[in-house]
């Protein structure tokens, strides 16, 4: 009984380690591949929004035909509309200012904050309307899917601890982002993790993080560089 009850609990665990590792090492495998076979003449703002969409489709098939559970574990809470607009209103403050803190180090002239690489980003998606909101509504909705509505609650079904799991998909949200500079560039994404997986494990609004992601997104998008 014991060694039944061992084998069924692994055969459940299993599936979910293999999607998380296979979520991370998509994203880096597909992008990798896309940026050295993509030929010049086809904007790479445009590939790349598009091959975060084939992310997102690779890791659903992998939840549909190999985990065969639910892509999100966590069923999405409904509440009155002021509770929507109060929450997506403090979320893209708090998201909004975590933006600035490799700014405000830079201002201080300390070495560990890098503002030349999000600098050039905004400049570039600031010329081009369409692309930042595809950028914006793309990474909104694709990033908040995969790692709060697919990531975490997995992560916390597997560790059966709530900050354990916020922390480890914390990390693994700013490892992703590591083409932001420095490592205190990349503490950027990793506060959000933070902040925005305990909001959603206590809240299961997945609805929220989408809607503060995106508009947050276009304002700095739209502010002067």
């Amino acid at each position: 009984m014991i060694l039944q009850k061992y084998l069924t609990e692994n055969e459940f665990k299993a599936p979910f380690i293999v999607g998380i590792i296979l979520a991370v090492t998509l994203k880096l495998i597909l992008y990798s591949v896309a940026s050295l076979s993509i030929p010049d003449y086809l904007p790479w703002g445009y590939v790349s929004r598009g091959v975060l969409w084939f992310w997102l489709l690779l890791i659903w098939l992998y939840v549909h035909y190999i985990e065969r559970k639910p892509f999100f574990l966590l069923k999405e809470s409904k509440y009155p509309i002021w509770f929507y607009v109060w929450t997506v209103s403090v979320l893209m403050v708090v998201f909004f200012a975590i933006n600035f803190i490799p700014y405000l180090f830079s201002s201080m002239q300390m070495t560990l904050a890098d503002t030349h690489v999000q600098a050039e980003m905004n400049a570039y998606l600031h010329e081009r309307p369409l692309l930042l909101i595809i950028t914006a509504i793309s990474a909104g909705i694709v990033e908040e899917c995969i790692f709060r509505g697919y990531m975490l609650p997995r992560l916390h079904s597997l560790l059966n601890k709530q900050w354990a799991a916020v922390l480890i998909g914390a990390v693994l949200y700013a490892a992703l982002h590591y083409t932001y500079g420095s490592w205190l560039n990349m503490l950027i994404p990793f506060l959000i993790g933070i902040i925005f997986g305990f909001y959603y494990l206590k809240y299961r609004s997945l609805a929220v993080l989408i809607v503060a992601h995106i508009c947050t997104l276009l304002i700095l998008g739209v502010l002067p560089v």
